[in-house]
């Protein structure tokens, strides 16, 4: 945070606006006040860093795994504790913070808001690993409720409960989010009158051949509020075919919030798979850019710029009418290049 001509720091001088603000047009000033605050907190001066809380539950998870050299498919995709530690050393802050990165806006969004009024929040987490996107989303919600509760827009004995949802093939992937989850909550001592772990399921059956779990998951506990899909879109085509990953993710739209969100991250170097995908489905996409810190960090003060590709899009009711283009588009594809041939 940075001081203001007042003496206040931002966050203080937001916080005021918010307060003094009329009733006319105060939800749009609460709207852009909360994504101000909520962003300088997390992001300060541009460049994204870790909380204090995260940064501790990532040296408690690196403490418990051996350092030993992998291969970089391990690195990439761990099945071993060295395998892991080293995922968590070179890629866990670079995924986690392009996760809070895509979602900021929609999260400090009145349509995001909304959805808490229920008092819960279901993540999905596909490709989970050690749960990185469930924790970005986790500590960046934590200070979303205490910047309401500071704003006076929400009660404050009202705790929001989440569900968490990981999905992986990988055994390790699954303890050590779960564990992480758990070391997360027991460290966050500060969040604990805001947000609350309700519980997680781990499902080891590779999607989409895993939907018919997820969707006893949604009939029993409720629909998903937020479904990612971070790093997983290559492997999932390798081993799955580009059409049973299109119609994966087109049966997930059903299993969602309609005020829900679905978050697709990927890669620089694997833009045409984005865009292939995304086409398929009739959603957009983009690239993004961010600054962030290196965490575990090596120097002091080491900042590096990332770029990937995302899908951030609402699920429709219309997935029906969706899967018909989708095939549509595929068999013409397929016809223009048996042309060519």
């Amino acid at each position: 945070m940075f001081e203001t001509l007042t003496g206040k720091t931002t966050s203080d001088a937001l916080l005021l606006l918010a307060k003094q603000s009329s009733h006319l047009g105060l939800v749009l000033v609460m709207n852009a006040t909360l994504h101000n605050l909520v962003r300088e907190r997390l992001c300060p001066g541009g460049t994204w860093r870790l909380t204090d809380v995260m940064k501790s539950t990532l040296r408690v998870a690196l403490s418990r795994l051996p350092e030993k050299k992998v291969t970089d498919t391990e690195m990439r995709y761990p099945t071993t504790r060295a395998g892991m530690r080293a995922f968590l050393d070179v890629f866990f802050a670079r995924h986690y913070f392009q996760t809070q990165h895509s979602l900021l806006h929609y999260m400090t969004s009145i349509e995001f808001l909304e959805l808490l009024a229920s008092g819960r929040l279901q993540i999905l987490d596909v490709g989970c690993g050690p749960a990185v996107v469930s924790l970005a989303i986790t500590d960046m919600l934590a200070w979303i409720l205490k910047y309401l509760n500071h704003l006076g827009s929400r009660p404050r004995s009202r705790l929001l409960k989440v569900t968490y949802v990981l999905n992986d093939t990988s055994g390790i992937c699954l303890g050590t989010g779960q564990r992480m989850l758990l070391d997360y909550f027991s460290i966050a001592r500060e969040h604990s009158r805001e947000i609350v772990h309700s519980r997680t399921i781990s499902i080891g059956r590779p999607f989409p051949n895993n939907v018919n779990q997820l969707q006893r998951v949604k009939s029993n506990f409720g629909a998903y509020d937020i479904a990612a899909f971070s790093y997983v879109l290559s492997p999932l085509k390798e081993d799955m075919g580009v059409d049973n990953l299109v119609g994966g993710l087109l049966n997930v739209e059903s299993l969602c919030n309609h005020n829900g969100r679905i978050l697709i991250v990927q890669d620089r170097f694997q833009a045409a798979l984005v865009r292939r995908i995304s086409k398929a489905i009739g959603v957009s996409s983009h690239k993004e850019e961010l600054n962030q810190e290196v965490y575990p960090s090596r120097n002091a003060n080491e900042t590096y710029t990332y770029s990937y590709y995302s899908c951030l899009y609402a699920p429709t009711t219309a997935v029906p009418l969706r899967q018909s283009i989708a095939r549509i588009s595929h068999s013409y594809s397929r016809k223009k290049l048996l042309a060519l041939v």
